[in-house]
């Protein structure tokens, strides 16, 4: 047990929460957080994001069962923060005010899409606003999808739980340092630990159901905007985020995608026509012609800039095509493709009213900002990287 990382941090009376799913498995115990903590009677709460403890649910669905949990941790207070009851999407006073340290021991992938900063940031505004004393410990992770910048930067506009303000669509930072970042922003009076990881013990865990592999973190910047659409971004089938298709996309093997001549065509990745048929969300059991995307160069590849232009290729060849109708997110009433882009140009460019010159040169300055900007935050040794786009 002296193995365990927090060992020398923890005092022996201390009340301590989690934030954590199955992502914090660590391989010098061969054990999850909850148990090494429960083990040494510290642990009183454990806080669970979306997907639940073991990313046994899918997008969306909330998590209001939490009995099952029961059975594999005795004394323990299960906590959903991804509930039907609660709007807020966080924990309350009560929840917060007996605790001395809060631990979070989650994995991200790298993208502001992904609600589990998101998760974070409003459980410290909530720490940070009830003026709490509470520690805040990071045991943090490698960023899978490596130190790329991608994006322009959210504005108050687009906020949503999928898309923090201040955040670009890839921010390139490990979850340690996005705390260190969102301690600024609230200008928290907490104390914050950052744990940092080693690459030896490091282990990469499904953190949920349709981010399978570290391959699906170097195409989710960009894919993601396929949940905007009518067309399918792979979910219900072994790939998803990797892959496109819809019935509509019946053409797609009357081109030559890897023809440099291609108007969309990218040195850093391979495109592959395909057919499959997904088991559930859209078009389930339905025949869809797509692509996959085969990643070849992943330190050239920006995912955002190629998925715009494969997006708009696609939008212009497809009749059918449509972005995705109604709410998107409870309590806010725009589109999934306007929430996701967070940026007026950009959704310009998808509807041809801007062109690629002008989302370029946005990228390019939003890019080197946010670089800039997030650079003190760091504590690995490797800079942010930004890709000189095309």
């Amino acid at each position: 047990m002296k193995r365990y990382p927090l060992y020398k941090l923890l005092k022996k009376k201390e009340s301590v929460g989690l934030l954590c799913n199955q992502s914090g498995w660590h391989t010098v115990t061969g054990k999850y957080s909850f148990q090494s903590l429960a083990e040494q009677g510290r642990l009183k709460k454990v806080f669970i994001p979306e997907h639940g403890l073991f990313g046994e649910l899918q997008d969306q669905v909330k998590l209001d069962d939490i009995s099952l949990y029961k059975k594999i941790g005795s004394g323990i207070k299960w906590i959903s923060l991804y509930n039907s009851s609660d709007p807020s999407l966080t924990a309350n006073e009560e929840e917060l005010a007996q605790l001395d340290t809060l631990i979070i021991d989650i994995q991200d992938v790298g993208c502001r899409y992904y609600t589990y900063i998101s998760t974070i940031w409003l459980l410290l505004k909530k720490i940070t606003a009830l003026h709490l004393p509470i520690t805040i410990i990071v045991l943090d992770k490698p960023n899978p999808a490596g130190r790329q910048v991608e994006g322009i930067r959210m504005t108050k506009d687009y906020a949503s739980f999928i898309g923090l303000e201040g955040l670009p669509h890839r921010h390139g930072l490990t979850t340690g340092e996005l705390c260190r970042y969102f301690k600024a922003q609230l200008n928290g009076s907490w104390e914050l630990i950052v744990y940092p990881f080693n690459k030896k013990e490091a282990v990469f865990i499904s953190p949920s159901p349709n981010i399978p592999t570290v391959n699906t973190c170097a195409l989710y910047s960009g894919q993601c905007l396929w949940e905007g659409t009518n067309i399918s971004e792979g979910r219900g089938t072994t790939l998803p985020f990797e892959m496109i298709g819809s019935p509509l996309l019946d053409w797609v093997f009357t081109e030559d995608w890897n023809s440099r001549k291609h108007p969309v065509f990218n040195k850093n990745c391979y495109t592959r026509p395909l057919i499959f048929k997904p088991v559930f969300h859209k078009y389930t059991h339905e025949t869809c012609h797509g692509l996959h995307w085969l990643v070849h160069n992943k330190s050239g590849y920006h995912s955002l800039a190629h998925s715009l232009r494969v997006m708009k290729y696609v939008k212009g060849r497809s009749p059918g095509f449509e972005w995705r109708r109604g709410s998107y997110e409870a309590f806010n009433d725009k589109t999934a493709i306007e929430l996701l882009a967070g940026d007026r140009l950009l959704l310009n460019y998808l509807d041809n009213k801007a062109d690629w010159k002008e989302v370029k040169t946005k990228l390019n300055d939003e890019e080197r900002k946010w670089i800039k900007d997030a650079t003190p935050f760091l504590l690995c040794k490797t800079p942010l990287q930004k890709l000189k786009l095309i």
